[in-house]
C-alpha cells in the first residue's frame, strides 16, 4: 500500500494517472516480494473499508446553495464521466477549473451570476462565498475557456443558473 496526496487543484483525471503509476509500481514491488518468498498477507480491516456510491448524472449536478469550496471539489471529482452540470435557461452546461473565493458582498442568491465579464471572467455566487469558472462545455460543444461562452452566449450578471 502507498498513500496519495491530493493536491488542492487536482482533477479526477489527474489523480486517475498519478495513482496508475503509482500502481504500476507497487506491482512490480510485490511480484518481486511474492517471487523471493518475502511477501506477507495482511487481512483487510473491514472496520475501515468505505463504500462509494454510483457516480451518476443526478450526482453531478450542481447545487449552488452548498458553500464555493465544495462546489470546488465536487467540479475537479466530476472532471471526466459524468462531469459536473448546471443549466442557464434551460440549457445544460458542463463545469471544469473551478476558482473558489470568499464572498465579500452579501445579497446575491445562490447560482447567481455576479460578474460576467470578457476581462473579469464569470463568477457565481454560491451558499457560501463564489465559484470562479475558467472553462465550460455547452451541450453539443467542445470544452472551451469560460470568457469565449461569455462572449457568444451573451450571459450578463443577475442572471440564475439552476
Amino acid at each position: 500500500q502507498a498513500e496519495e496526496r491530493i493536491g488542492p487543484s487536482d482533477t479526477t483525471t489527474v489523480l486517475s494517472a498519478r495513482l496508475a503509476e503509482l500502481g504500476a509500481e507497487l506491482l512490480v514491488e510485490t511480484l518481486a516480494l511474492l517471487e523471493a518468498g518475502m511477501a506477507e498477507e495482511r487481512e483487510q480491516d473491514h472496520t475501515r473499508a468505505t463504500f462509494a456510491p454510483k457516480v451518476d448524472r443526478a450526482t453531478a449536478r450542481i447545487d449552488w446553495s452548498r458553500p464555493a469550496s465544495e462546489l470546488d471539489r465536487h467540479v475537479r471529482a466530476m472532471d471526466q464521466a459524468p462531469g459536473a452540470w448546471t443549466e442557464l435557461d434551460a440549457q445544460p452546461l458542463k463545469l471544469f477549473t473551478p476558482v473558489p473565493s470568499p464572498d465579500t458582498e452579501a445579497g446575491a442568491p445562490p447560482g447567481t451570476v455576479v460578474i460576467a465579464d470578457p476581462q473579469a471572467g464569470l463568477v457565481v455566487a454560491c451558499g457560501e462565498g463564489r465559484l470562479g469558472l475558467r472553462e465550460v462545455q455547452p451541450a453539443g460543444r467542445a470544452r472551451m475557456p469560460a470568457l469565449d461562452w461569455l462572449r457568444g452566449r451573451g450571459v450578463e450578471a443577475g442572471q440564475r443558473f439552476q
